[in-house]
Order: C-alpha cells, then structure tokens, then sequence
C-alpha cells in the first residue's frame, strides 16, 4: 500500500480554505477510504497548531473554530513516524547540506525512514527534497 508522508503544507489544508485545499480534500477523502495510509512526524501537529493559532490572531477564523479543527485533525490518527537521535542528525545534516530549515528535514528525513513518498505544497521543500527521496507535488496528485 502507498505511504505518503504529509508535511504541514498539506495538512493545514484540511482545515483551512488556501491555494489547493480542493487536493488536500482528495488526499483526505482517498485517506479516509482507505486507499493509502498517512504518516508524518509528530512536529506537524505543532506546525498546524501554529498555522490555527495564526489564523485565530488574523481574525479569519474563531478560536472554537481552530480548536475544533485542532481535534479533528488529531482524532484523523494519522501514523507519527519517530525519529530517534542518528536520524535527528541525519536531518540537520541534510539541511545544512540543502540550506533548508530543519522543520523541513524533518519531514524528509521521515519520508526516507518511512520508504514513502513526500507529498508538500512548499514549492521551495519539493524543489530541494524531489533530488533525493520520492516526492509529490499537492498540485500534482489526483485519485
């Protein structure tokens, strides 16, 4: 079965109306059928905590509003890939080596230790990681 790895571009877009939330509904819905897992690090929970605290303090939605998709998003269950200390080294070299932030070699990082595919929005992530690990474009995926 097929294993994307989500980075916190595409998760915040289950929740929030941005530029290709209509594919991250598709990735959802394929999620919720079945018809391949999801995995990602335990740092896109925060990521996307971030992302709705940010959008309460923009007034673009209420903090019951983030709260409740906060929990939603929790209670998905998608698999947390743990990375132990040799692989937290590996994504800071990897970033070094890239000149990406370490949030992002995180998400790469779990990608290769997870044998899955990337999937990110962030056009900067997919241009730097696609040389090195199998990696989708959100714009790019369709069931």
């Amino acid at each position: 079965m097929t294993v994307y790895v989500i980075d916190a571009s595409v998760a915040s877009r289950f929740l929030l109306v941005e530029d290709l939330s209509d594919r991250a509904g598709m990735v959802l819905q394929g999620f919720l059928e079945g018809e391949f897992n999801l995995s990602a690090p335990k740092l896109v929970t925060y990521e996307v905590g971030n992302t709705l605290w940010k959008a309460v303090r923009q007034t673009i939605i209420g903090l019951d509003e983030a709260q409740r998709k906060l929990s939603y998003l929790l209670r998905l269950r998608i698999d947390t890939v743990e990375l132990d200390e040799r692989d937290h080294k590996e994504a800071l070299n990897w970033g070094v080596k890239n000149s990406s932030t370490y949030y992002d070699s995180v998400y790469v990082k779990t990608a290769i230790k997870a044998g899955a595919v990337l999937l990110t929005c962030d056009d900067v992530l997919y241009q730097k990681a696609h040389k090195e690990v199998p990696t989708m474009h959100l714009k790019d995926y369709s069931r």
